[in-house]
């Protein structure tokens, strides 16, 4: 394992692609590369907040990097270097950078919820519509399978991605036609009523969408969104969309 300090003209010699967005939402202000793993790594400054934050990128079988571990609110640049050396080495060792597509449900254990659910179908999202207070009683998981079938009812092909890893995508839908192919990323947040998706959640969503550049990215959550973090999306409006519980319960009138 040799993770390296390396120049941004090094880093941006990778398959890195580098989004206008990006001076958005922060400066990067240095970046590592570990070549035998094909992980490359940025610290960034908040333009905002003014704390740190650093993405990890992993490179695709096309060869193209994207991000795949983002984290924020470090208070300095030598505790994000820190952290970010520390996650590097931690994903080496245990091989999380290989991932894969959820495919298996019995890999999730769900005992702790109050609603059971195998299978999302018809008759489920008809209960949802009858009784919208029950998303709260959904695992996180189930709430991210729930999205997902209704995505998929609106004519989007969907990729539901495992549900260990993280880096702020939980679904990846797609339109496709004859003329084009546009990708979006969904991050999902079941949460209770009164616990408000914050501005972080957005940073960090913003960050992967800076790095996979999609057309749209979407945080769908059961509760709603604080003040702050209405105000960084609008400033992002081309590029992140926000969905709440209120939007949630129209999608589901449709059933």
């Amino acid at each position: 394992m040799a993770i390296k300090r390396i120049s941004e003209e090094e880093f941006y010699d990778y398959n890195v692609i580098k989004n206008p967005m990006a001076s958005v939402l922060g400066n990067e202000v240095s970046w590592f590369s570990e070549k035998d793993n094909n992980l490359l790594a940025t610290i960034i400054k908040d333009r905002i907040d003014n704390d740190w934050g650093y993405v990890i990128l992993l490179k695709e079988p096309n060869g193209e990097y994207r991000a795949t571990e983002v984290e924020a609110s470090f208070e300095t640049k030598e505790i994000a270097e820190s952290k970010v050396l520390e996650k590097l080495e931690e994903l080496v060792l245990s091989g999380k950078y290989v991932e894969e597509l959820y495919e298996d449900d019995n890999e999730i254990k769900e005992s702790t919820q109050n609603i059971i659910i195998t299978d999302i179908n018809e008759e489920v999202k008809k209960y949802f519509k009858k009784h919208p207070e029950k998303l709260y009683d959904l695992s996180p998981r189930k709430f991210e399978e729930l999205v997902a079938s209704i995505l998929e009812d609106m004519g989007l092909d969907i990729q539901l991605t495992k549900a260990t890893r993280d880096g702020g995508t939980d679904i990846i839908a797609s339109v496709k036609n004859a003329l084009t192919s546009l990708l979006n990323l969904v991050e999902c947040k079941r949460y209770a009523p009164d616990n408000k998706v914050g501005v972080d959640i957005i940073r960090n969503v913003a960050g992967v969408h800076t790095l996979k550049n999609p057309a749209k990215s979407i945080i769908i959550t059961t509760s709603s969104f604080t003040k702050d973090a209405k105000e960084i999306a609008k400033e992002l409006e081309t590029k992140i969309d926000l969905k709440d519980y209120e939007d949630l319960k129209i999608w589901l009138n449709k059933y």
